[in-house]
């Protein structure tokens, strides 16, 4: 697991939101590709089309979307070889337990998610700010909407 950690120039953008998001939740979904932005949030979209039905796209351009009995924050972000995504389930309310819903989100985004493997995409993982992927890190370094 490999620290990820914050350009300077991201501060106050929604690059470190999702900085944060990876600092406080103990699971992310990592997505790095060489296509630009419209094609990973289409490609996401494809895979696990429960992220676009019930959703809000937020003043910063990240996303939160509501499937079921949980929800998924995430974004996309640019960089200079590509493109990079963030996602991390949440629960829907407070003091919900996490077994009412883990199984449900491996069926509907964890798993079709990790099929873009096939497509090209470096999908890893993380949380507690850490990621897996050590050219994730340095994809989100240089990162910007």
């Amino acid at each position: 697991m490999f620290p990820l950690e914050l350009a300077h120039q991201a501060k106050g953008t929604p690059v470190e939101t999702l900085h944060k998001v990876v600092g406080a939740v103990g699971l992310v979904i990592t997505v790095q590709g060489s296509g630009d932005l419209g094609q990973i949030v289409g490609d996401l979209v494809e895979v696990a089309p429960r992220l676009a039905e019930d959703h809000e796209v937020r003043a910063d351009g990240l996303i939160i979307s509501r499937v079921g009995s949980y929800r998924v924050f995430w974004g996309a972000l640019k960089w200079p070889g590509g493109s990079l995504a963030i996602l991390a389930p949440l629960s829907a309310y407070e003091e919900q337990d996490v077994s009412e819903w883990t199984r449900h989100f491996m069926n509907e985004v964890l798993n079709p998610i990790q099929t873009l493997s096939q497509r090209g995409y470096s999908v890893g993982g993380g949380g507690s700010g850490r990621v897996t992927e050590r050219d994730f890190c340095r994809a989100f370094q240089q990162a910007h909407t």
